[in-house]
């Protein structure tokens, strides 16, 4: 499978260059229009500002294989600057940020509306601790527009030998990971159909992905791929390939959805070269898989083992998300490779063998 390694790190690092939070994503909106129109890939915005790409399949297939769908998420937690108190702007946390966030002395970025970056620093927790609230103290006071994102001020993007750093790979290398795939998928189309869905305010509560699935926006037949990057585990650990993730916090996931995974994963693990792929129940966190499966769709997940997750680091510290680059790559071409695959999801190994029952063995049952 041909995937342009350095074309994919180029998509992660112009989506680092955006910072985002929930309901602040319009850099990210922009950035994954620019990848799609350079792609050739056509795409539509819906009501609510989710991004839906499409690549129909093979002549003749829509009405025999149903299409896969690869969701991923455009923000990150951060903060949403809310009030002025004195020469303090008042900032409330916007998804789960770690405890660190709220001590004094944190580096951070208020966003303006143009993309304008003002240096900032935490003042200390503001008003009572359920109200998970932050006094920012500019480096140079000015008067804001408000609301407005406050992200931690961290790289954007670095490759820092075999890992990729960034403040905000939870989920730019899920969005990464699609659009990379899609570029494969445009040269060597699929069966069925394919969709890339790029989904707003993941970390505040599913929201994108929430009302996609009550809009039934995917047709009802689809099957559902969520992209994560997710805490480690035992089992889902950073550098051991990407993760095909049989449930979250929420759900146990779809195994006729899963099916396809596992078949790109054998179809990969065939090479001479071989596949490295981890499986695992991710119960860290809910990601969007659930989201959809609330509302009928059959669904898995991907997920990239992230360090400092939530950009929580050892000693309460605040620091850069970082994932290994061989499950980035790896996660890639296991996207590719099951839009590829979907047709024949029924016929795995697994399932075979499950399905081979000698006539020895009925005998002994009567």
């Amino acid at each position: 499978m041909d995937v342009n390694k350095g074309q994919a790190l180029d998509y992660l690092s112009r989506l680092g260059s955006q910072p985002a939070t929930s309901f602040y994503e319009s850099g990210v909106v922009a950035t994954i229009k620019a990848i799609l129109a350079e792609s050739g890939v056509d795409y539509r915005v819906d009501d609510y500002g989710n991004i839906i790409a499409k690549l129909s399949g093979q002549a003749g297939s829509s009405d025999t294989i149903p299409p896969i769908a690869f969701v991923a998420h455009m923000d990150h937690p951060g903060f949403e600057a809310v009030a002025v108190d004195g020469d303090y702007l008042v900032g409330k946390a916007a998804g789960g940020i770690p405890a660190g966030s709220f001590a004094a002395g944190v580096p951070l970025q208020v966003i303006l509306e143009d993309g304008q970056r003002l240096k900032a620093v935490t003042a200390g927790r503001y008003g009572h601790e359920a109200d998970r609230q932050v006094l920012i103290q500019l480096a140079e006071p000015q008067t804001v527009s408000l609301p407005c994102s406050v992200v931690f001020d961290l790289m954007d993007f670095q490759l820092d030998g075999e890992y990729i750093r960034m403040r905000a790979l939870d989920d730019l290398a899920g969005c990464g990971s699609i659009l990379a795939a899609l570029s494969v998928l445009s040269r060597q189309p699929a069966p069925g159909d394919v969709y890339g869905v790029f989904t707003r305010a993941e970390e505040v509560g599913l929201v994108g992905a929430r009302v996609m699935g009550e809009a039934r926006t995917l047709p009802e037949n689809t099957l559902v791929v969520s992209l994560e990057s997710s805490r480690t585990l035992p089992g889902a650990e950073i550098g051991n390939g990407p993760v095909i993730r049989v449930g979250d916090a929420g759900f146990t996931f779809n195994a006729d959805a899963e099916s396809a995974l596992i078949k790109a994963r054998e179809t990969l693990q065939a090479r001479p070269e071989g596949f490295k792929v981890q499986r695992q129940l991710m119960s860290g966190g809910t990601c969007e898989a659930s989201a959809f499966a609330l509302y009928g769709y059959r669904t898995t997940g991907i997920a990239f083992p992230l360090g400092n997750y939530h950009n929580g680091a050892p000693e309460d510290k605040i620091a850069a998300e970082y994932i290994h680059q061989d499950d980035f790559f790896g996660g890639i071409e296991l996207i590719a490779e099951a839009a590829l695959s979907v047709s024949e999801r029924g016929d795995t190994a697994f399932r075979r063998r499950l399905g081979d029952l000698s006539e020895e063995l009925r005998s002994r049952l009567v």
